[in-house]
């Protein structure tokens, strides 16, 4: 069973945006490549892609690379844009890119409502036309 609309973590955010910039040819992303991204073992990868196609996020066959669904690239592709402003406004007010900044902006992202994240997404794209 699958859980379309899940509250995700910033784990789950963090495994889910790893997963698209791999992706880039729309091959899929290796367990072991996402494991290096996020510097950490082939099996947390693993316990992590159990718990995303659960929510209906991506698909993976047996031994086989990990590629995100519809609703997993959507919603990957939300919290790009919004994880990129976070950052950029992080940037702004505290200084240069901090390493905790990223973890910090997932944090965040983990406590808006869905729908005040699709309004930001929405709004951020209407300012990049």
């Amino acid at each position: 069973m699958t859980n379309r609309n899940p509250a995700l973590t910033a784990a789950n955010i963090r495994y889910l945006l790893v997963i698209r910039e791999l992706d880039t040819k729309k091959r899929g992303a290796r367990c072991i490549d996402v494991a290096k991204a996020l510097g950490v073992t082939k099996p947390s990868v693993t316990t992590m892609i159990v718990t995303l196609r659960s929510f209906g996020l991506v698909t993976k066959e047996k031994y086989g690379a990990v590629h995100l669904t519809e609703l997993g690239r959507e919603k990957a592709e939300c919290y790009v844009s919004c994880l990129e402003f976070l950052l950029s406004q992080f940037e702004n007010a505290l200084g240069p890119s901090g390493a905790n900044y990223r973890n910090a902006a997932c944090t965040v992202l983990t406590e808006l409502p869905e729908e005040n994240l699709r309004e930001l997404y929405r709004r951020l794209g209407s300012q990049e036309q």
